[in-house]
């Protein structure tokens, strides 16, 4: 297993949500002689409250969902995330987890009164409702917010363990996270552009939110895989050519909007930053050409070896990727 999975940690969502329904029996649609409204039943079940009081609830989960999500990848479910990134999310975590427990204490000490309420605007149906109600204390029983944290460990197999492991794929797993994190990126970028940069003529900094975190999401995870660095160093090359102030537009919007292309494709990003990475070896190279041809002249020719001739290269610079190069 990659030892890169030595700076991934592991978080797991555990939150419960009481549904507020129950399944619908064959009794209940013939209670009145005609059939329940829509708002009362649906999909084979029946609601037991309105579903505006759980809206709460809902949204906390999606925002705890939504901040793991910023800074790892989906994986088993749970997130992968860096280590490094561990310290803020939790405490993220914690302060949703509070938000959880004032929503249910609050839901909790209204719970008769929005039954009641419920009940009452559907006249005729009261009995429909009646016979599946729970008491206050199962239902605050059906609501829980935490999380846990753990780490992955490499498997210590030998012999034939190690065969039949490495027969089945085993220790793949950081390409399996490199794969959900383009993957993911991808999903976002779509949505990004879907969203708010179709049809515009200019936009705001405001719109480089959603571009910094992909970028941050992307950083701090770029460990998993050597091409997420040169990627990232082109997010960084398209942001900073950014006017600092005023509108975006122009070549600026065009160069942003290549980008975020670039980033709409996990195949695209996992090319570009390959070839970013070869290319920058190569200028490596070549800039160590003079050091390499002193090191071949000192060298001795060896008994019946013809004398070794190298072309001198000079000094290449590395060049930054050019907004122009997404599309």
């Amino acid at each position: 297993m990659s030892t890169a999975l030595h700076d991934v940690m592991m978080v797991a969502l555990d939150v419960r949500i009481w549904s507020g329904r129950k399944k619908l029996r064959p009794e209940d649609l013939t209670a009145t002689g005609r059939l329940p409204p829509r708002e009362l039943v649906s999909l084979g079940s029946k609601r037991l409250c309105s579903p505006d009081v759980l809206q709460p609830f809902l949204q906390v989960k999606r925002r705890a969902e939504t901040r793991c999500q910023a800074v790892g990848v989906r994986f088993a479910r749970a997130f992968a995330i860096p280590r490094g990134a561990a310290k803020p999310l939790l405490s993220s975590l914690n302060s949703l987890a509070d938000q959880f427990q004032q929503a249910r204490t609050a839901f909790l000490s209204t719970y008769d009164e929005e039954l009641a309420r419920w009940s009452a605007q559907y006249p005729g149906y009261e009995r429909l409702i009646a016979t599946e109600l729970l008491p206050k204390a199962v239902v605050a029983s059906r609501f829980a917010f935490g999380y846990e944290v753990f780490a992955i460990n490499a498997i210590d197999a030998d012999g034939e363990l190690a065969d039949v492991l490495a027969q089945g794929g085993a220790g793949n797993l950081t390409l399996g996270l490199v794969g959900a994190l383009y993957q993911e990126v991808a999903c976002e970028s779509c949505a990004f552009v879907r969203h708010s940069l179709t049809g515009r003529e200019h936009v705001t900094r405001k719109f480089l939110r959603p571009v910094r975190a992909i970028r941050d999401k992307l950083s701090g995870l770029a460990f998993l895989d050597p091409d997420i660095a040169p990627l990232v160093g082109s997010i960084d090359d398209v942001l900073a050519a950014l006017p600092q102030v005023g509108p975006i537009d122009g070549a600026s919007l065009a160069a942003l909007r290549g980008v975020i292309t670039l980033l709409t494709d996990a195949a695209r990003m996992r090319e570009h930053g390959r070839l970013l990475r070869e290319r920058s070896a190569r200028d490596a190279q070549r800039s160590d050409g003079p050091a390499a041809m002193l090191r071949t002249l000192a060298a001795p020719v060896r008994e019946g070896e013809a004398p070794r001739r190298e072309i001198a290269v000079g000094p290449g610079a590395t060049r930054a990727p050019r907004a122009d190069a997404f599309w």
